[in-house]
């Protein structure tokens, strides 16, 4: 009886020993290899019921089963449901081991169904996705919300918007450029609430889109793509507000869907600095230097004036066009004050100059700019790009400005200036991009063809009266008058024209040739009138003028063997580019030819461990084109105490870079880390020559060359890391970057190396514990060192402590309290002691079903201390520069919305909304081969 007893204790413990200790185990993927993540779980045994989710690499482990026979079930989005019974009553071990499942895909599965189990990040090639509606926002959040929540993402207070450390320079909308691509326009006018994804793309151009041939540098974009149910309707947005010291702001923004057709309109009047449009390129599908760039910063005081449309349609299914034009107007005010430290060596008994410089200027700005696109799909082989753009804008500048110059330590000259100066720049453009695929084979010919004539007209109006004292007390001091009527005619002629031809080896492999023909032609008619006696009139100096022609001719051939594999894709190959670089200036007698033959290789490696983590590694090499100012053998005498002299006999540049990148974003914890490596080597780097003028009849200190050198390289790394807590109510992130700089330049013909290292890190918590309050504080630190082989006496450390906050606070649903806060504390510059502390301030009230009308009233700068620091620092000077910015005043403004969708008049989309949808699908739209 006993025996029994015991055993029957001793089989009660070993089988709950082995509930305790099973685990189940197993990888999915799917047909192609690729790992399946976020897939549901489902382990049912007689005994018990176990779920689990697969991880970022597919993985899934199922502890404490109580029982050797079970059955699993598999539900992932896009593919057939998996259901399989196990038993492993024969085996002794505790660990079973389903090793891979091979899910099947279900296409009527990626029409139909929710994508609640696709991860937040999704990762694909050049692109980091994001998924809108995991992200917690208010009603009426607008896109620059959504993407200050985004990790790796940062927007300033001016709007500028950088992703992984690097700027965004245009924005898409489905794949097409909205407003010829203004980060702004879109990302402060678009409604948070219509779009279904956030795309960052490296984007290599339309003819990279197309073939898969990626080349050259990227640029870093921005593509939302829209909801469904929002893609059929219209929305509309307009605020007018005033304040004190007759401040005033108007816009109106409007667009209407029609799926496929899409029409807006954008009008802003204000007087508060809001620049709407910040180009800072131009739109088409070649990288290249594009005219008419309308970039602003937010210092002085600033006017604007703007008007813009969009469109976009599908004229046919096999045609659909796409453009924008706008008109943008702005008058600024500024008032500015700068040291510049010029650098100098310490052999030879060269002495320091110090420029101190206070200035007030008036500026008036115009641009037009009209750009449109048509793509044409012939036939399902024949695809063809054309893309008109005109640009045209004028410029009517007033700076006056008085200096005092320092010679170690001590005065050396002093005096005043008036500079007038008027412009006129037409630009003329157009890409066309034509790709044939040879059928039933993935053989493709791509031709594509960059033109663009550009003129700058200006005429300068330029007056320095001065003192040039003596070195000692008994020399007297001269009184120095000068006075230049310069006009100046240049013209720029540039054609690019690109084919590559892609030929298959196997399903993976292929060979492609390509050819790259290069032209770039400038003439520069420059008239100099010149008195140095204020009662003479001025009369023409042939010394300072000049019609000078110049063109730069490139051939690059080059062949490249790629692997496209599931998860390893790469590229190997070499390019040859002879170039050619010619220069004439009849009426000097002047000639010049300088010739190159660059052989460089080009590489690409591409791994992907899943949808959500991937490593690439790139490398690329380029020449570039000295700047008709650098090359034209004339003196610029327009600043009398630094006169600049082209040099004719420059060589091109030819730049080297190496970018490695890693993305990493864990569907399971929510967690991402992005990092990137960069690394530039510059041969022919061109450089400043600057000489110390010892001639005591002569205005001049310093006079300015260029010439080409050896040495020049810049490093610069990236990381971003986000850590969510408690389903996102609380999200901590880390970002950091690093950057050195081996500058070269030549002080009196000595070569001098400067050593510039920038080290910066952020923290930054986004807390959201409750629906009504949103926190967001940060803390950075950044480091600038730089240190001269030929001056130690300019070396310097700038240090900054920055602090932001950020708050929202609804005190009931229409009632809330807002504010930002930043304060800098600024270490180590040689002129400037400001640390501003900046307070903004709202309170508002929303009215109307659905929040749709507000009401709020803003305080800006309660301190009333803004004001503009900055630091510069290249080859030959450090500058240290303050100026004025839009200081404190108070405004009270009306909002009002009114949206309608696909039949519904729903103003606006609350987070219940956000929680019920789901996005059918997830793809990039509109953006040739992704």
């Amino acid at each position: 009886m006993n025996k029994i007893f015991y055993s029957l204790i001793l089989a009660l413990f070993v089988g709950q020993a082995f509930a305790q200790t099973n685990e189940v185990s197993a990888t999915l993927k799917d047909s192609t290899g690729y790992t399946v993540i976020g897939a549901a779980i489902k382990l049912v045994s007689p005994k018990d019921t176990l779920s689990a989710v697969t991880d970022i690499d597919g993985n899934f482990t199922i502890k404490n089963v109580k029982n050797k026979s079970f059955s699993i079930t598999v539900t992932a989005l896009g593919f057939k449901n998996f259901s399989k019974a196990f038993n492993f009553e024969s085996t002794t071990s505790n660990k079973f081991s389903l090793g891979t499942i091979i899910l099947k895909n279900d296409v009527t599965l990626l029409q139909q169904v929710t994508v609640d189990g696709t991860p937040d990040v999704v990762v694909k090639e050049d692109t980091l996705q994001f998924r809108a509606d995991q992200y917690k926002l208010k009603d009426n959040a607008l896109a620059e919300d959504l993407l200050k929540k985004l990790p790796g993402v940062e927007v300033d207070r001016d709007g500028g918007v950088t992703a992984q450390g690097k700027q965004i320079t245009r924005v898409r909308v489905n794949g097409k450029d909205f407003f010829g691509g203004d980060v702004k326009t879109a990302t402060q006018n678009l409604p948070a609430d219509i779009l279904q994804n956030v795309q960052i793309i490296d984007d290599y151009g339309d003819q990279a889109n197309i073939t898969g041939i990626k080349d050259g540098e990227p640029e870093k974009i921005l593509n939302f793509t829209i909801r469904p149910d929002r893609n059929k309707g219209y929305l509309t947005r307009g605020t007018v507000g005033f304040g004190d010291k007759d401040r005033y702001q108007a816009s109106v923004f409007g667009a209407k869907f029609n799926n496929n057709q899409q029409i807006s309109v954008l009008a802003n009047f204000n007087n508060t600095n809001a620049n709407i449009f910040n180009l800072t390129q131009q739109g088409g599908g070649r990288r290249g230097p594009r005219g008419g760039a309308m970039g602003f910063n937010s210092s002085g005081l600033t006017d604007v004036k703007s008007f813009g449309i969009n469109y976009r349609d599908e004229w046919s299914k096999k045609v659909t066009a796409y453009g924008s034009y706008s008109i943008f107007g702005r008058n600024n005010t500024l008032e500015s004050s700068s040291l510049q430290q010029n650098l100098a060596s310490e052999k030879n008994g060269y002495t320091t100059i110090d420029d101190g410089k206070e200035t007030d200027s008036k500026s008036k700005n115009l641009n037009h700019r009209f750009d449109f696109n048509i793509e044409y799909k012939i036939d399902s082989l024949n695809y063809l790009k054309v893309t008109p753009r005109v640009t045209f804008s004028t410029t009517d500048k007033t700076e006056d400005g008085k200096f005092s110059i320092l010679n170690n330590g001590d005065l050396s000259s002093d005096g005043k200036y008036l500079d007038l100066n008027d412009s006129k720049n037409p630009n003329l453009g157009a890409d066309i991009l034509y790709n044939h695929r040879f059928a039933r084979t993935t053989r493709n010919l791509s031709l594509s063809a960059y033109m663009n004539t550009s003129s700058s007209n200006s005429n300068q109006d330029y007056l320095n009266r001065s003192i040039k004292y003596g070195n000692d007390p008994i020399t007297a001091a001269q009184n120095l008058y000068q006075k230049q009527l310069i006009e100046n005619d240049n013209t720029s002629n540039n054609i690019n024209i690109n084919t590559s031809y892609i030929e298959p080896l196997s399903k993976t492999k292929s060979l492609e040739f390509n050819y790259e023909y290069g032209y770039n032609k400038i003439n520069n008619d420059r008239n100099v009138l010149e008195s140095k006696i204020e009662t003479d009139a001025p009369a023409f100096n042939a010394d300072l003028s000049n019609d000078y022609k110049y063109s730069f001719i490139t051939n690059r051939v080059g062949l490249n063997y790629r692997v496209k594999q599931d998860k390893i894709s790469y590229t190997l190959g070499m390019g040859v580019q002879p170039s050619v670089l010619k220069g004439e200036s009849a009426g000097k007698n002047l000639y010049t030819r300088n010739t190159a033959f660059n052989i460089y290789p080009s590489a690409r490696f591409q791994y992907k461990f899943s949808r959500s983590k991937e490593f690439n590694i790139n490398y690329n090499g380029r020449s570039n084109l000295p700047s008709y100012n650098q090359i034209q053998p004339v003196v610029d005498r327009s600043n009398i105490q630094y006169p600049v002299v082209g040099n004719p006999n420059l060589d091109a540049e030819f730049t080297n870079n190496v970018n490695i990148r890693f993305n990493n974003s864990n569907i399971t914890s929510g967690n991402t880390f992005f990092t990137n490596f960069n690394a530039n080597f510059t041969r022919d780097k061109i450089v400043s020559s600057v000489k110390s003028v010892k001639d005591p009849n002569s205005d001049a200190i310093q006079e300015r060359s260029y010439a080409n050198a050896n040495g020049y390289y810049s490093l610069n790394g990236f990381y971003a890391y986000n850590r969510q807590l408690k389903e996102k109510k609380y999200v901590f992130g880390l970002r950091g970057m690093a950057n050195y700089n081996n500058n070269i330049s030549f002080l009196n013909d000595e070569k001098n190396i400067g050593k510039n290292l920038v080290l910066s890190q952020r923290v930054q918590i986004q807390i959201q514990p409750k629906d009504w309050l949103e926190v967001v504080p940060s803390v950075s630190y950044t480091y600038n060192r730089n240190n001269f082989t030929l001056d130690s006496r300019s070396n310097s450390e700038v240090h900054t402590w920055s602090t932001a906050f950020d708050s929202k606070v609804y005190f009931t649903k229409t009632f809330l309290w807002g504010a930002q806060a930043d304060k800098n504390f600024n270490k180590g510059y040689n002129s400037v002691n400001a640390n501003p502390f900046i307070i903004n301030t709202y309170i508002e009230k929303q009215f109307f079903k659905g929040n749709t009308g507000a009401l709020r009233l803003t305080a800006f700068d309660l301190l009333d201390e803004s004001t503009a620091i900055s630091r510069t620092v290249n080859e030959s000077y450090i500058l240290d520069s303050q100026s004025n910015k839009l200081s404190r005043y108070f405004m009270l403004t009306f909002t009002m919305r009114i949206n309608k969708f696909a039949g519904s008049t729903n103003t606006n989309f609350n987070s219940g909304d956000r929680e019920r949808y789901r996005p059918s699908g997830s793809g990039h739209q509109g953006m040739g081969r992704f």
